[in-house]
């Protein structure tokens, strides 16, 4: 019997435990907070029915195409080819077609004519040039003959000496046969003596160093009845600057 008993009170001290943990009813009145049913929470979410597509993902936005760039222009005419250092140097001389308008001869100077020159566009000079010796008065009036004239004026048997008259020599026995170089056909007092295949220089120097002029007049030389500076023949608008026949080749000019 004592073992029953035990059971009897063992299942009446769980009824009790059972009893005391069920919930007591609110009170009238009081609000209690609760969490959404999962009917709630499924009507918040969207559900996908049965072949429903689901929205296409958007688009990339296309890259904007950049803008062609215009085709390169034409390109440019290449540059013209620096002057040569033969043509850069002669550039600093002014060579001029002169006529002899007047043929004095110096009485203190058995060398040397004054001379009155005529450069074109009203412009006249006073040269004391060193032909007496080789040209007649008669050979030279009037004449027309190659100048330069941007040396530094200078004084000659006390005479203004304002150009110097171009000239080649020779030798001929004992002395010397001198011709002054002859301006082509059609040329006039005034043009300038240049280069076969350039131009006149476009800025002469004002006044040519003696050390320039030295340079300048090594070079000068009679080729194929020619007057050329370094192997190039001098010319102007009208033609190439020439010599006698008697004048050789080799011959130099000064």
């Amino acid at each position: 019997m004592a073992t029953v008993e035990l059971l009897d009170k063992a299942i009446a001290l769980v009824d009790s435990l059972i009893a005391g943990s069920k919930p007591t009813a609110p009170a009238a009145g009081t609000a209690t907070a609760c969490a959404p049913t999962s009917s709630a929470v499924a009507s918040a979410v969207p559900v996908a029915t049965a072949g429903a597509t689901s929205p296409a993902a958007p688009k990339p936005a296309k890259k904007p195409k950049e803008p062609k760039q215009a085709a390169p222009a034409a390109a440019a005419s290449a540059p013209a080819p620096a002057a040569s250092e033969d043509e850069a140097l002669f550039n600093r001389v002014l060579i001029k077609v002169a006529r002899i308008a007047v043929v004095e001869q110096l009485a203190n100077s058995e060398k040397l004519y004054k001379l009155q020159i005529d450069l074109g566009a009203g412009e006249t000079r006073q040269v004391c040039a060193g032909l007496r010796q080789y040209l007649t008065v008669e050979q030279l009036s009037g004449a027309l003959v190659c100048v330069v004239a941007n040396l530094k004026p200078a004084k000659l048997a006390g005479e203004a000496s304002e150009a110097m008259v171009l000239a080649a020599e020779v030798a001929a026995g004992d002395s010397l046969l001198v011709r002054t170089l002859i301006p082509p056909a059609g040329a006039a007092p005034g043009d300038v003596v240049f280069l076969e295949g350039g131009g006149p220089s476009p800025a002469p120097d004002k006044v040519l160093k003696s050390d320039h002029w030295k340079k300048i007049g090594a070079g000068l030389r009679v080729a194929a009845g020619r007057a050329t500076f370094n192997g190039r023949p001098l010319v102007t608008a009208a033609g190439p600057v020439t010599l006698p026949p008697e004048i050789v080749d080799g011959c130099e000019i000064h």
